[in-house]
Protein backbone atom coordinates (compact mmCIF):
# COMPACT_ATOMS: atom_id res chain seq x y z
CA UNK A 1 0.00 0.00 0.00
CA UNK A 2 1.75 4.12 -1.15
CA UNK A 3 2.52 5.58 2.00
CA UNK A 4 0.27 8.78 3.74
CA UNK A 5 3.91 10.51 2.99
CA UNK A 6 3.88 9.63 -1.31
CA UNK A 7 0.12 10.11 -1.39
CA UNK A 8 0.08 13.43 -0.23
CA UNK A 9 3.60 14.59 -2.06
CA UNK A 10 1.96 13.43 -5.33
CA UNK A 11 -1.01 16.39 -4.43
CA UNK A 12 -0.72 19.71 -5.96
CA UNK A 13 -2.35 22.43 -3.77
CA UNK A 14 -4.42 25.12 -4.99
CA UNK A 15 -4.31 28.82 -3.58
CA UNK A 16 -7.08 32.25 -4.47
CA UNK A 17 -6.16 33.14 -7.73
CA UNK A 18 -6.12 37.14 -6.98
CA UNK A 19 -2.43 36.63 -4.63
CA UNK A 20 -1.46 35.80 -7.89
CA UNK A 21 -0.46 39.80 -8.57
CA UNK A 22 -0.19 40.47 -5.33
CA UNK A 23 2.24 38.31 -3.98
CA UNK A 24 3.24 35.73 -6.73
CA UNK A 25 4.67 37.97 -9.64
CA UNK A 26 6.42 40.83 -7.11
CA UNK A 27 8.16 38.43 -4.95
CA UNK A 28 8.65 35.23 -7.35
CA UNK A 29 9.46 33.91 -10.52
CA UNK A 30 5.82 32.14 -11.24
CA UNK A 31 5.31 31.18 -14.47
CA UNK A 32 8.96 32.23 -15.31
CA UNK A 33 10.97 29.09 -14.13
CA UNK A 34 13.72 29.44 -12.36
CA UNK A 35 17.22 30.60 -13.30
CA UNK A 36 20.53 32.20 -11.92
CA UNK A 37 18.94 35.86 -13.18
CA UNK A 38 16.26 35.05 -10.20
CA UNK A 39 18.61 37.62 -8.29
CA UNK A 40 19.37 40.03 -10.67
CA UNK A 41 15.42 40.59 -11.60
CA UNK A 42 14.77 41.65 -7.48
CA UNK A 43 12.83 38.56 -7.41
CA UNK A 44 13.50 36.99 -3.34
CA UNK A 45 11.88 33.69 -4.37
CA UNK A 46 12.16 31.16 -7.21
CA UNK A 47 9.08 29.28 -7.77
CA UNK A 48 5.95 30.37 -6.38
CA UNK A 49 5.46 27.35 -4.24
CA UNK A 50 7.86 29.03 -2.33
CA UNK A 51 5.73 31.91 -1.30
CA UNK A 52 3.45 29.04 -0.59
CA UNK A 53 5.95 27.14 2.01
CA UNK A 54 6.38 31.24 3.08
CA UNK A 55 2.42 31.59 3.86
CA UNK A 56 1.65 27.59 5.18
CA UNK A 57 4.37 28.29 7.89
CA UNK A 58 2.49 31.79 8.77
CA UNK A 59 -0.64 30.30 9.34
CA UNK A 60 0.73 27.06 11.13
CA UNK A 61 2.20 29.78 13.95
CA UNK A 62 -0.94 31.53 14.49
CA UNK A 63 -2.51 28.04 13.92
CA UNK A 64 -5.14 29.85 11.83
CA UNK A 65 -6.66 28.85 8.70
CA UNK A 66 -9.02 30.46 5.67
CA UNK A 67 -10.91 28.38 3.41
CA UNK A 68 -10.66 28.98 -0.17
CA UNK A 69 -13.55 29.72 -2.17
CA UNK A 70 -16.06 27.37 -3.44
CA UNK A 71 -15.28 29.04 -6.83
CA UNK A 72 -13.23 26.68 -8.31
CA UNK A 73 -12.67 29.50 -10.91
CA UNK A 74 -11.11 31.81 -8.25
CA UNK A 75 -8.36 29.17 -7.53
CA UNK A 76 -4.65 28.12 -9.43
CA UNK A 77 -2.56 25.30 -8.31
CA UNK A 78 1.25 25.34 -9.56
CA UNK A 79 1.33 22.41 -12.00
CA UNK A 80 4.28 21.09 -9.93
CA UNK A 81 3.48 17.96 -7.26
CA UNK A 82 4.68 18.74 -3.36
CA UNK A 83 7.09 15.73 -3.98
CA UNK A 84 9.23 17.60 -7.16
CA UNK A 85 9.15 21.19 -4.84
CA UNK A 86 13.17 21.55 -4.64
CA UNK A 87 15.71 20.04 -6.39
CA UNK A 88 14.92 16.47 -6.46
CA UNK A 89 17.62 13.36 -7.31
CA UNK A 90 18.08 13.24 -10.86
CA UNK A 91 16.35 16.16 -11.75
CA UNK A 92 18.18 19.03 -9.94
CA UNK A 93 17.20 22.49 -11.19
CA UNK A 94 20.15 25.26 -11.61
CA UNK A 95 19.21 27.66 -8.13
CA UNK A 96 16.98 25.02 -6.07
CA UNK A 97 17.70 23.60 -3.46
CA UNK A 98 16.80 20.07 -1.21
CA UNK A 99 13.38 21.03 -0.03
CA UNK A 100 12.70 17.33 1.32
CA UNK A 101 13.46 18.38 4.86
CA UNK A 102 11.01 20.85 4.05
CA UNK A 103 8.45 18.55 2.88
CA UNK A 104 8.87 16.06 6.15
CA UNK A 105 8.27 19.34 8.29
CA UNK A 106 4.96 20.16 6.99
CA UNK A 107 3.64 16.92 6.71
CA UNK A 108 4.37 16.46 10.48
CA UNK A 109 2.58 19.56 11.12
CA UNK A 110 -0.26 18.48 9.04
CA UNK A 111 -0.18 15.29 10.37
CA UNK A 112 -0.64 17.00 14.12
CA UNK A 113 -2.69 19.30 13.30
CA UNK A 114 -5.60 17.26 10.77
CA UNK A 115 -8.28 15.08 12.06
CA UNK A 116 -7.41 12.03 10.36
CA UNK A 117 -9.00 8.34 12.07
CA UNK A 118 -5.77 6.75 11.39
CA UNK A 119 -7.44 3.53 13.04
CA UNK A 120 -9.89 2.98 10.17
CA UNK A 121 -6.89 3.86 7.95
CA UNK A 122 -5.05 1.42 9.18
CA UNK A 123 -8.01 -0.64 8.66
CA UNK A 124 -9.02 0.19 5.36
CA UNK A 125 -11.85 1.86 6.03
CA UNK A 126 -10.74 5.28 5.34
CA UNK A 127 -8.38 5.06 1.95
CA UNK A 128 -5.02 6.74 1.22
CA UNK A 129 -5.44 9.16 -0.98
CA UNK A 130 -8.83 10.13 0.82
CA UNK A 131 -6.28 10.73 4.01
CA UNK A 132 -3.62 12.75 1.75
CA UNK A 133 -6.53 15.04 0.67
CA UNK A 134 -7.78 15.97 4.24
CA UNK A 135 -3.81 16.89 4.43
CA UNK A 136 -3.92 18.99 1.04
CA UNK A 137 -7.12 20.64 2.67
CA UNK A 138 -5.33 21.50 5.89
CA UNK A 139 -2.22 22.91 4.07
CA UNK A 140 -4.37 25.48 1.48
CA UNK A 141 -6.31 26.20 4.23
CA UNK A 142 -3.06 27.51 6.12
CA UNK A 143 -0.91 28.95 3.28
CA UNK A 144 -4.59 31.02 2.55
CA UNK A 145 -4.46 32.19 6.03
CA UNK A 146 -0.56 33.64 5.63
CA UNK A 147 -1.45 35.13 2.08
CA UNK A 148 -4.47 36.96 3.73
CA UNK A 149 -1.78 37.91 6.25
CA UNK A 150 0.85 39.15 3.88
CA UNK A 151 -2.03 40.94 2.03
CA UNK A 152 -2.95 42.79 5.42
CA UNK A 153 0.87 43.66 5.62
CA UNK A 154 0.94 45.33 2.09
CA UNK A 155 -2.46 47.14 3.43
CA UNK A 156 -1.11 48.97 5.84
CA UNK A 157 2.29 49.16 4.34
CA UNK A 158 2.64 48.90 0.58
CA UNK A 159 6.30 48.97 0.78
CA UNK A 160 6.28 46.33 4.00
CA UNK A 161 7.34 43.28 2.26
CA UNK A 162 9.71 45.00 -0.10
CA UNK A 163 12.31 46.35 2.51
CA UNK A 164 15.53 44.10 2.70
CA UNK A 165 14.75 40.96 5.40
CA UNK A 166 11.36 41.74 5.45
CA UNK A 167 10.34 37.93 5.26
CA UNK A 168 13.03 36.89 7.54
CA UNK A 169 11.93 39.65 10.16
CA UNK A 170 8.27 38.17 9.77
CA UNK A 171 9.72 34.80 11.44
CA UNK A 172 12.20 36.07 13.73
CA UNK A 173 9.58 38.34 14.94
CA UNK A 174 7.91 35.05 16.13
CA UNK A 175 10.84 33.84 17.79
CA UNK A 176 11.62 36.98 19.82
CA UNK A 177 7.88 38.11 20.36
CA UNK A 178 8.32 36.50 24.04
CA UNK A 179 11.57 37.58 24.27
CA UNK A 180 12.59 40.34 27.43
CA UNK A 181 15.19 42.24 25.39
CA UNK A 182 12.30 42.87 22.54
CA UNK A 183 9.43 45.35 23.37
CA UNK A 184 6.86 44.19 25.78
CA UNK A 185 3.62 43.35 24.47
CA UNK A 186 1.00 45.79 26.54
CA UNK A 187 -1.12 43.83 28.97
CA UNK A 188 -5.14 44.59 28.82
CA UNK A 189 -4.96 46.87 31.57
CA UNK A 190 -2.63 49.00 29.31
CA UNK A 191 -4.52 48.72 26.82
CA UNK A 192 -7.23 50.00 28.21
CA UNK A 193 -5.70 52.72 29.78
CA UNK A 194 -5.30 55.54 26.96
CA UNK A 195 -9.33 54.79 26.37
CA UNK A 196 -9.78 56.18 29.89
CA UNK A 197 -6.89 58.68 30.27
CA UNK A 198 -8.92 60.53 27.24
CA UNK A 199 -11.95 60.71 29.00
CA UNK A 200 -10.14 64.01 31.13
CA UNK A 201 -12.99 66.80 32.62
CA UNK A 202 -12.43 68.47 29.74
CA UNK A 203 -13.52 66.00 27.49
CA UNK A 204 -16.92 64.47 27.27
CA UNK A 205 -17.14 60.79 26.31
CA UNK A 206 -20.90 60.00 25.21
CA UNK A 207 -21.36 57.07 26.12
CA UNK A 208 -24.56 55.82 24.52
CA UNK A 209 -23.04 56.89 21.28
CA UNK A 210 -19.89 55.03 21.77
CA UNK A 211 -21.83 51.43 22.69
CA UNK A 212 -24.30 52.18 19.86
CA UNK A 213 -20.96 52.42 17.15
CA UNK A 214 -19.31 49.12 19.01
CA UNK A 215 -22.91 46.65 19.19
CA UNK A 216 -22.76 47.66 15.13
CA UNK A 217 -21.97 44.46 13.37
CA UNK A 218 -18.98 43.87 11.61
CA UNK A 219 -17.91 42.31 8.52
CA UNK A 220 -16.32 38.81 9.44
CA UNK A 221 -12.74 39.85 7.38
CA UNK A 222 -12.57 42.67 10.46
CA UNK A 223 -12.90 40.17 13.00
CA UNK A 224 -10.19 37.59 11.70
CA UNK A 225 -7.65 41.09 10.90
CA UNK A 226 -8.72 41.90 14.61
CA UNK A 227 -8.22 38.33 16.37
CA UNK A 228 -4.82 38.31 14.05
CA UNK A 229 -3.46 41.77 15.71
CA UNK A 230 -4.52 40.89 19.07
CA UNK A 231 -2.80 37.68 18.87
CA UNK A 232 0.40 38.86 17.45
CA UNK A 233 0.29 41.60 20.66
CA UNK A 234 -0.42 44.59 18.70
CA UNK A 235 -1.57 47.30 21.22
CA UNK A 236 -5.19 48.35 20.99
CA UNK A 237 -4.95 51.71 19.98
CA UNK A 238 -2.86 50.96 17.14
CA UNK A 239 -5.79 47.77 15.86
CA UNK A 240 -7.96 50.46 16.26
CA UNK A 241 -6.33 52.89 14.10
CA UNK A 242 -5.51 49.76 11.61
CA UNK A 243 -9.33 48.85 11.47
CA UNK A 244 -10.85 52.21 11.20
CA UNK A 245 -12.61 51.93 14.47
CA UNK A 246 -13.08 53.22 17.69
CA UNK A 247 -11.11 51.99 20.57
CA UNK A 248 -14.33 51.60 22.35
CA UNK A 249 -15.45 49.31 19.27
CA UNK A 250 -12.17 47.15 19.33
CA UNK A 251 -12.40 46.73 23.28
CA UNK A 252 -16.59 45.60 22.89
CA UNK A 253 -15.49 43.26 19.78
CA UNK A 254 -12.84 41.37 21.92
CA UNK A 255 -14.98 41.00 24.68
CA UNK A 256 -17.63 39.08 22.50
CA UNK A 257 -14.91 37.27 21.23
CA UNK A 258 -13.98 36.52 24.79
CA UNK A 259 -10.28 37.85 24.69
CA UNK A 260 -10.80 41.02 27.15
CA UNK A 261 -13.13 41.55 29.51
CA UNK A 262 -15.02 44.80 28.85
CA UNK A 263 -14.66 47.67 30.78
CA UNK A 264 -18.21 48.79 32.36
CA UNK A 265 -17.40 52.72 31.56
CA UNK A 266 -20.68 53.53 33.66
CA UNK A 267 -21.47 53.94 37.77
CA UNK A 268 -24.63 53.73 39.46
CA UNK A 269 -26.46 55.81 41.74
CA UNK A 270 -29.10 55.02 44.34
CA UNK A 271 -32.27 57.17 45.88
CA UNK A 272 -35.01 56.45 48.04
CA UNK A 273 -36.78 56.19 44.93
CA UNK A 274 -33.99 53.22 43.52
CA UNK A 275 -31.21 53.09 41.03
CA UNK A 276 -29.82 54.69 37.80
CA UNK A 277 -27.08 53.89 36.17
CA UNK A 278 -25.02 57.40 34.82
CA UNK A 279 -23.18 57.34 31.99
CA UNK A 280 -19.28 59.39 31.62
CA UNK A 281 -21.57 61.91 30.53
CA UNK A 282 -23.75 62.76 33.36
CA UNK A 283 -26.33 61.23 31.18
CA UNK A 284 -29.13 58.29 32.75
CA UNK A 285 -29.11 55.84 31.09
CA UNK A 286 -31.00 53.28 33.07
CA UNK A 287 -33.52 53.49 36.32
CA UNK A 288 -34.97 50.79 38.24
CA UNK A 289 -37.57 51.07 41.24
CA UNK A 290 -34.53 48.74 42.95
CA UNK A 291 -31.47 49.65 44.20
CA UNK A 292 -28.09 48.95 42.17
CA UNK A 293 -24.82 48.16 42.99
CA UNK A 294 -21.55 46.66 40.97
CA UNK A 295 -20.23 43.81 41.42
CA UNK A 296 -16.88 42.32 39.40
CA UNK A 297 -17.52 45.01 36.60
CA UNK A 298 -21.66 44.29 36.64
CA UNK A 299 -24.84 45.84 37.35
CA UNK A 300 -27.05 43.67 40.11
CA UNK A 301 -30.19 45.25 41.11
CA UNK A 302 -30.99 43.93 44.81
CA UNK A 303 -35.31 44.24 45.08
CA UNK A 304 -36.63 43.50 48.56
CA UNK A 305 -40.18 42.06 48.64
CA UNK A 306 -42.51 41.15 51.13
CA UNK A 307 -41.96 37.71 50.68
CA UNK A 308 -38.53 37.35 49.10
CA UNK A 309 -35.42 39.11 48.37
CA UNK A 310 -34.52 38.83 44.63
CA UNK A 311 -31.44 39.50 42.61
CA UNK A 312 -31.25 40.19 38.37
CA UNK A 313 -28.30 41.47 36.29
CA UNK A 314 -29.24 44.94 34.43
CA UNK A 315 -27.28 44.55 30.81
CA UNK A 316 -27.91 45.75 27.24
CA UNK A 317 -29.50 44.07 24.89
CA UNK A 318 -29.84 45.08 21.33
CA UNK A 319 -28.28 48.75 22.57
CA UNK A 320 -31.64 49.39 25.37
CA UNK A 321 -30.44 48.51 28.89
CA UNK A 322 -32.84 46.22 30.73
CA UNK A 323 -33.20 43.65 33.33
CA UNK A 324 -32.06 40.53 33.35
CA UNK A 325 -32.90 37.30 34.91
CA UNK A 326 -32.99 36.12 38.04
CA UNK A 327 -30.00 35.16 39.45
CA UNK A 328 -30.43 34.51 43.00
CA UNK A 329 -33.65 34.56 45.55
CA UNK A 330 -33.65 34.36 49.33
CA UNK A 331 -37.35 34.14 50.35
CA UNK A 332 -38.78 34.91 53.80
CA UNK A 333 -37.84 31.49 55.74
CA UNK A 334 -34.30 31.72 54.54
CA UNK A 335 -30.88 32.96 56.42
CA UNK A 336 -30.90 35.51 54.77
CA UNK A 337 -33.76 37.41 54.36
CA UNK A 338 -34.04 38.88 57.66
CA UNK A 339 -30.71 40.07 57.49
CA UNK A 340 -31.49 42.30 55.02
CA UNK A 341 -34.60 43.54 57.04
CA UNK A 342 -33.53 47.65 57.37
CA UNK A 343 -34.27 50.54 54.70
CA UNK A 344 -30.47 50.42 53.80
CA UNK A 345 -30.19 46.62 53.34
CA UNK A 346 -28.01 47.22 50.20
CA UNK A 347 -24.84 48.63 52.01
CA UNK A 348 -24.57 45.38 53.76
CA UNK A 349 -24.37 43.43 50.53
CA UNK A 350 -20.37 43.03 49.87
CA UNK A 351 -20.02 40.70 47.04
CA UNK A 352 -22.09 39.04 44.54
CA UNK A 353 -20.19 35.89 42.64
CA UNK A 354 -21.81 33.99 39.53
CA UNK A 355 -21.13 30.32 39.41
CA UNK A 356 -21.21 28.54 36.05
CA UNK A 357 -25.01 27.64 36.51
CA UNK A 358 -27.38 29.74 38.15
CA UNK A 359 -27.71 28.29 40.66
CA UNK A 360 -24.31 27.81 42.21
CA UNK A 361 -24.27 32.06 42.37
CA UNK A 362 -23.57 33.39 45.65
CA UNK A 363 -24.18 36.54 48.28
CA UNK A 364 -21.81 37.91 50.55
CA UNK A 365 -23.77 39.66 53.36
CA UNK A 366 -21.97 41.30 56.49
CA UNK A 367 -19.11 39.17 56.02
CA UNK A 368 -21.08 35.61 55.37
CA UNK A 369 -21.56 33.42 51.93
CA UNK A 370 -25.24 32.40 50.81
CA UNK A 371 -26.21 30.20 48.03
CA UNK A 372 -28.75 31.16 45.48
CA UNK A 373 -31.86 29.85 48.00
CA UNK A 374 -30.41 32.52 50.44
CA UNK A 375 -29.17 29.90 53.37
CA UNK A 376 -25.46 29.88 54.68
CA UNK A 377 -23.19 28.65 51.53
CA UNK A 378 -22.68 24.79 52.77
CA UNK A 379 -25.28 24.35 54.71
CA UNK A 380 -28.17 21.85 53.36
CA UNK A 381 -31.83 22.82 53.20
CA UNK A 382 -34.82 21.21 55.14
Amino acid sequence: MESLFDAWGKKNPEWEKKYAELLMEPFTDYGRGTSQYTVSRGKIFGAGYEMFIIGFFIGLYFDKTKKLPDDKSKRKDFGHPIMFWGSQEGKLKLGRTSYKKIQEYMFAALIAKTNIDFISLEKGEVSVNDAANSLKKKMEEYANYGFHYLEDMLENDPNSLFKDSAFLKIFTSFIHENNNDEDEIEKFDEDIEPFEDNDSENEEVDEETLRAEAEKPWKEDDIDRLTMYFEHGMDLPSIADRLGKSLYAVQYQLSLLGKIKMPLNVTVKNTDKGGMVINKSGQVIYTDEAPLKVFNDKIYRFNMKSMCMTVKDVKRVDGEWVKGGKMLVAYSDSELYPKLLNSNFIDVIEDFVEGDKREENKIKVKGVWYDYYGDVLGSKRS
